[in-house]
């Protein structure tokens, strides 16, 4: 008699969900995907191998290697930093840096820095702290507003200057504020009423002056006037307008001589001889 065994069909389920498992997870550890505006850092058990890996689908090693993504994209930083100025006045600066990781040295940037996040701490805010402490330090607390983006330009150079053996572009560095202890912001203010008051001042007095002008010139003008009136009015001009005047009418009273008074003035009644 033969005795026929059958063997579990559970166990079998088991394996084949764990080959399938397997297998799914070697297809899907076998690739990776970089997406725009990255840079891909390949490591094998850990170490940062050579080059970077473009934007795309790359293939890898499941288990043995993996894939750090750095953004290569602009990034911006806001930071206020507080400095003395050359007159030793308290300035709070903020600042935004827009930067870069330069995308063919992303590898680079990864093995001896980090990722984004310690790039932000170790490297960027250092630099834009020791920029900005740097220039203010050559300004007057006032000039820091008057030669604003002179000011601008000198951070941004000092800036680049100290990110770019970091393998980092700064695209822009734009000064938003400046913030000055409250005493000297009254100081400041209180300079403008006086320049503002000052300028009124010099305004009001031109306008004298010009007033003062015009009645000189008037009056010059009237004596002018006066003095040429006096050289062309002479006796027969006035009797002459005397003549245009009379209204024709003889007077009442006669004199003793039986003769007008007035046609004389008048110039009536005179005979040439």
């Amino acid at each position: 008699m033969s005795v026929q065994v059958n063997m579990p069909t559970k166990p079998r389920a088991v394996g084949l969900t764990v080959i399938v498992f397997l297998v799914f997870a070697l297809i899907v550890g076998g690739f990776v995907t970089v997406g725009p505006g990255q840079r891909g850092v390949l490591m094998t058990w850990g170490a940062v191998e050579p080059g970077v890996l473009d934007p795309g689908l790359h293939l890898k090693v499941p288990f043995a290697q993996s894939v750090a993504k750095m953004d290569v994209q602009v990034q911006n930083s806001q930071d206020a930093e507080t400095a003395a100025s050359l007159d030793l006045q308290d300035v709070t600066t903020t600042v935004a840096t827009n930067w870069h990781i330069l995308p063919a040295d992303a590898e680079w940037v990864y093995q001896h820095i980090g990722n984004e996040s310690a790039l932000v701490v170790k490297i960027i805010k250092p630099a834009i702290s020791n920029s900005v402490k740097a220039v203010t330090a050559h300004y007057n607390a006032e000039d820091l507003i008057t030669h604003r983006d002179q000011v601008r330009g000198q951070i941004e150079a000092q800036i680049t200057a100290e990110l770019k053996p970091y393998r980092l572009m700064v695209d822009s560095v734009n000064i938003t504020d400046f913030h000055f202890s409250t005493q000297f912001a009254q100081a400041i203010e209180q300079k403008q009423v006086a320049q503002q008051r000052a300028q009124q001042a010099q305004y009001e007095l031109q306008k004298a002056r010009v007033l003062a002008d015009q009645k000189i010139v008037e009056a010059h003008a009237q004596a002018e006037a006066q003095k040429l009136l006096q050289q062309t009015i002479t006796p027969e001009i006035i009797q002459q307008q005397a003549v245009a005047k009379w209204d024709g009418h003889l007077p009442e009273v006669l004199g003793s001589s039986g003769v007008l008074p007035m046609l004389g003035n008048l110039g009536v009644g005179k005979v040439d001889r």
